[in-house]
C-alpha cells in the first residue's frame, strides 16, 4: 500500500501537477517586488496555465521590470512601473509616458496600424482602481518582441505610478487576452 501511494504522488507531482498548474513557480525579483511595494499595485498572479518568468534581455526600446510566460496560452506578459516622482515632469505626466513608450515599442512600419480605445472611467476605477489609463493595439518592433501583435494597458494613479504591461501574442483571437487582462492593480 505504501509502495502505491507513493507510485501515485510521483505521478501526480511529475504529469498532473504541471499541467493542471498546481506545481507553477513564479521568482519575482526583488525590485520588483519593491516597486510593487512602492507604488501600492497588487500583483494578480495567474494560477493556471503553467505561467512561469522569464528572463529579458535588455533593449533599445523598453526595458521591462518582470515578464512572464505560458506556453500554454501562448502569452507573454511584460510589466514596467514607473514611479510617481514629482520632481521629473515625464513621470507625473501619463499621457507623455504612454506616449513616449508606445511609440519606443510600435513598429514604425508604414502599412502598420495602432488602435487606441480608451477605457471608461468607471471601469479604470472598478477595475484598476487607476485615475487614468488607455488601451492600445499594435505591432511590436522587432527588437522588442519576435511577437506579430501586442496589446499595451497603460495605468496612472496619481501620486503612486504609470505601469505599462504589454501583452505579447500571435493570435489576435486569443482567449487569454481577456482572461489576463486584470494583470496589476492599484491598491
Amino acid at each position: 500500500m505504501k509502495y502505491q501511494l507513493s507510485l501515485l504522488f510521483l505521478f501526480f507531482s511529475l504529469w498532473v501537477a504541471p499541467h493542471w498548474g498546481f506545481a507553477q513557480k513564479i521568482d519575482f525579483p526583488e525590485h520588483f517586488r519593491q516597486l510593487l511595494k512602492q507604488t501600492d499595485l497588487e500583483f494578480l498572479q495567474p494560477l493556471e496555465a503553467g505561467y512561469r518568468d522569464l528572463y529579458l534581455q535588455p533593449n533599445e526600446f523598453q526595458n521591462c521590470d518582470f515578464a512572464i510566460r505560458s506556453p500554454k496560452e501562448d502569452l507573454e506578459i511584460r510589466y514596467f512601473i514607473q514611479p510617481w516622482d514629482d520632481k521629473k515632469p515625464d513621470t507625473t505626466n501619463p499621457h507623455l509616458a504612454t506616449f513616449r513608450a508606445l511609440t519606443s515599442v510600435a513598429t514604425n512600419a508604414e502599412e502598420a496600424f495602432i488602435s487606441a480605445i480608451q477605457p471608461a472611467r468607471e471601469d479604470l476605477v472598478n477595475d484598476f482602481n487607476a485615475d487614468w489609463g488607455m488601451v492600445y493595439f499594435f505591432q511590436p518592433k522587432a527588437g522588442f518582441s519576435d511577437q506579430p501583435f501586442c496589446r499595451m494597458v497603460a495605468l496612472c494613479k496619481e501620486g503612486k505610478a504609470t505601469v505599462f504591461i504589454f501583452y505579447l501574442f500571435d493570435d489576435p483571437s486569443n482567449e487569454a487576452l481577456d482572461t489576463r487582462y486584470l494583470a496589476l492593480r492599484f491598491l
